[in-house]
């Protein structure tokens, strides 16, 4: 009778369609296939990634593959790759979004191509390292990049697509070799004529949006250009000639592409759009604490992410906002304060809490963790139990001793007096270990219940990890309502549920409550 075969999934991933020569996915299969075969493995689905960094696990067949394994619990033994860099090449996201999903699930990893790789320790030990030794490559290969990019930066190149006036190109350094640059489009000539024009001083950005769609300044794409994108236009330091971004620090280095506008008319147009402002040492931030939303929260009319600013106020303050100042928005939807918007998403991720099923398994790999790491701890309770009841039986037997005259009183007292010495010491030891244990048992709870408190966790976080965090929340971002002050989406993180107020909803809908019509994808209202 033939044995029952071990039920795996596949996973296969490039970085891009460069790698297609090494580790191309026809290459990944046949190994992980043949891999398989030796092992009496059964691939019952097979999952991949094109074109996809492994430096985080926002990966579509990855997450298709962890849903698919989340549906089949219990029904899949391990998860193949062809190596370790192909399942990930940084340690912190695979641990925490990966690893810790299929160890919940009883699912391990196998390498097609990395024996060591494997349920003992020494292979657990493996399994990490070689993630981490992708972490380090990649890390050494962007750390080269960067600095190769500041290098060609700082010597006046440009290394970004196009701008409106511009083309790529190439030029020679001075050993040859080809370099990239900019040279006038057709729309260079209209592009100096928008900004000369600016330069006048007498012309709103609302005028000169006009002014330009008049004399037929196009984006790169063909559109008109909105008051917005004049406005980057104005501020651009390219148009004088310069090269400024984040490889040079936001300092302006002569460029080695031809201007468009004198550095005097440039100057001129900064002092125009900004009056008496400096802009000098201004640094650009990814993640601007005093927006932690821009780029989540989008326009109720465009769909698209709504600005944040701080415009002056009658009084001189600054009165932080998001707003949309498309042209397709003006006049529909109003700006409104930062830290309004900040209480309305507070009170709706109380709203939001972690799918009973993601906590059974947090708690579930928790619990886990934890009695592996207290076994030993465990091991010397018991060993300390029994020292004491060694001690009692040692105390009751002198007693008897004492009391059949086998021992006199002095020799009685002796022993009993180390017995007790001992007892006190042990017993202060069990105290230890017993709060020690307590500790533990307490840390998971808190654990579990900070996973529960979705605000407390965005309240408390980082910029940058409130970023993260938002971001796998509500993937497809959240339509903002400034009337009703209620946010919306197409879509909420698998990990995570939406906990409805209406009381005549049954559990099962208390997810999913859909908007009207008028939204596509439908957008469930929070």
């Amino acid at each position: 009778m033939e044995s029952q075969k071990t039920r795996v999934v596949a996973y296969i991933r490039i970085s891009s369609m460069r790698q297609i020569d090494n580790e191309s996915p026809v290459t990944q299969r046949a190994s992980i296939q043949r891999y398989a075969e030796d092992h009496n493995f059964e691939i019952v689905e097979w999952f991949e990634d094109i074109a996809k960094s492994g430096k985080n696990a926002d990966r579509d067949g990855l997450q298709n593959l962890l849903k698919y394994c989340m549906k089949h619990k219990n029904q899949i033994d391990h998860w193949i790759v062809y190596n370790m860099k192909r399942a990930s090449r940084d340690v912190d996201t695979y641990s925490s979004e990966v690893r810790l999903v299929l160890k919940a699930l009883g699912i391990t990893v196998r390498s097609a191509t990395e024996p060591a790789v494997n349920d003992t320790k020494e292979g657990r030990f493996m399994e990490n390292l070689l993630v981490m030794l992708g972490q380090l490559d990649n890390e050494g290969k962007a750390e080269v990049t960067i600095d190769n990019m500041k290098s060609l930066a700082f010597q006046g190149y440009w290394q970004h697509p196009p701008i409106v006036g511009y083309e790529i190109c190439k030029i020679p350094n001075d050993l040859g070799k080809p370099r990239p640059s900019l040279k006038p489009s057709q729309m260079a000539e209209k592009v100096k004529q928008v900004l000369e024009r600016f330069s006048e001083g007498d012309i709103s950005k609302a005028e000169l949006t006009r002014f330009a769609a008049k004399v037929g300044l196009r984006s790169r794409y063909d559109n008109k250009l909105s008051e917005d994108s004049i406005n980057r236009l104005i501020k651009n330091p390219t148009y004088a000639g310069f090269v400024s971004d984040k490889f040079t620090e936001y300092e302006l280095i002569n460029g080695k592409h031809p201007a468009l506008i004198s550095i005097e008319t440039f100057e001129r147009n900064q002092a125009l759009l900004y009056g008496n402002k400096s802009r000098k040492d201004q640094r650009h931030s990814r993640h601007n604490p005093d927006y932690p939303l821009k780029g989540l929260i989008l326009c109720l009319n465009c769909h698209n992410p709504l600005y944040a600013s701080a415009p002056r106020t009658g009084n001189g303050s600054s009165s932080p906002r998001y707003h949309c100042s498309r042209s397709t928005c003006k006049g529909l939807v109003k700006s409104i304060k930062s830290d309004v918007v900040h209480l309305d998403f507070i009170e709706m991720l109380k709203t939001i809490k972690p799918s009973t099923g993601i906590l059974k398994l947090y708690k579930e790999v928790l619990v886990r963790q934890a009695n592996t790491e207290l076994g030993r701890l465990n091991f010397r309770l018991s060993a300390i139990r029994n020292e004491l009841s060694e001690l009692d039986a040692t105390r009751v037997n002198t007693i008897r001793k004492y009391t059949d005259d086998a021992i006199t009183l002095e020799e009685k007292q002796e022993v009993m007096g180390v017995l007790d010495q001992q007892k006190a010491t042990i017993s202060n030891a069990l105290k230890e270990l017993e709060q020690q244990q307590f500790i533990r048992e307490q840390d998971i709870e808190n654990a579990i219940s900070v996973m529960e408190n979705v605000a407390y966790q965005w309240i408390d976080s980082t910029s940058d990890i409130k970023s993260r965090f938002q971001t796998m929340l509500f993937p497809e971002g959240l339509v903002y309502d400034f009337n009703s002050h209620k946010f919306g989406t197409s879509e909420i993180s698998p990990l995570y549920r939406y906990i409805g107020n209406k009381k005549d909803l049954p559990e099962s809908e208390k997810s999913f409550l859909v908007a009207g019509a008028g939204f596509e994808p439908a957008t469930l209202w929070l």
